[in-house]
């Protein structure tokens, strides 16, 4: 049975949620990772005035999940699943059925993305002619693997509202945290907003996430000048990063992740210590409006 997610149910579908997503074959990206995170995440879902997540229930156990993250300005949505555990081609297509109205409703189109081993999503992001708009390959860094140069850091230090220009300039169009709100997320606790600075101005920064504490951290984002490029800029904010990752944060493994054509970008990691992990595929769908019913007279 699909249920509209009820109130009553965040705690036990929330720990249902962190179990799937740390199985490779139901991971889903955009959910968060921690249980107390995941419940926040799928509490404000809960809080609109349509339904925008849904669960399959075989009596009292769940074994299935579709929720919507709304983006309501610019029409988008992220799917957050569909992930089922039993019949799962058919769950997965009652869960997007549901789901339907709501994406019409809202949506001019729908992001979804995945681990290359989630066979069967990758089959419904197929059969619903899903566009491929993005691969990428996340690689994984362990602390034993990491050997720190000793080249100088003099030119790193944490970035402030000051450079704030300098950061917007800098930082991609369309990632999946703007500007502010990757600076704004730089001041909570475990995360950490490096920039390299030549006679004051920025010439580029790393972003350092923590995902599980004291174990697992990840960097969003690491972006230097166009004119700077090639000057060992990059390798100096990454390794910054990573030691302080690793000394300071007590991380076990540190990953990042780079799209599958950005072969330079991939090369510097490697030569890092970086190694393939996973491949995330991402996937559009634009959503398209039903027409109404016709009428007989």
């Amino acid at each position: 049975m699909i249920k509209e997610l009820e109130v009553k149910d965040l705690r036990p579908v929330a720990e249902w949620l962190h179990q799937m997503n740390e199985e490779d074959k139901h991971f889903v990206a955009w959910l968060a990772s921690d249980p107390k995170e995941i419940f926040e995440q799928i509490w404000g879902l809960t809080q609109l005035n349509d339904p925008f997540a849904f669960v399959a229930w075989d009596g009292d156990e769940i074994i299935g999940f579709l929720g919507i993250l709304p983006f309501f300005e610019q029409r988008v949505c992220r799917l957050l699943g569909p992930i089922a555990t039993r019949q799962e081609s058919f769950i997965i297509e009652k869960l997007w059925q549901k789901a339907s109205l709501t994406l019409e409703m809202y949506f001019n189109a729908a992001k979804m993305a995945c681990f290359d081993v989630n066979a069967e999503l990758l089959a419904f992001a197929e059969h619903h002619e899903f566009e491929l708009y993005n691969i990428e390959k996340t690689l994984l860094l362990t602390e034993k693997a990491f050997t720190p140069s000793f080249s100088s850091s003099s030119s790193i230090a944490p970035v402030d509202e000051e450079h704030y220009k300098e950061l917007d300039a800098l930082h991609p169009d369309g990632a999946y945290y703007e500007t502010k709100q990757m600076l704004d997320l730089s001041y909570q606790q475990g995360n950490r907003l490096f920039g390299y600075f030549e006679e004051g101005e920025l010439s580029g920064y790393v972003y350092l996430e923590t995902i599980l504490p004291e174990e697992e951290g990840e960097i969003c984002f690491v972006n230097v000048t166009q004119g700077e490029q090639g000057e060992g800029i990059g390798t100096a904010l990454l390794e910054y990063a990573l030691a302080i990752g690793f000394e300071e944060m007590n991380f076990s493994y540190i990953t990042i992740s780079v799209r599958e054509t950005n072969r330079a970008a991939e090369s510097l990691y490697r030569r890092i210590g970086f190694e393939e992990w996973h491949t995330i595929y991402a996937y559009n769908k634009t959503i398209e409006k039903q027409p109404p019913p016709t009428l007989i007279h």
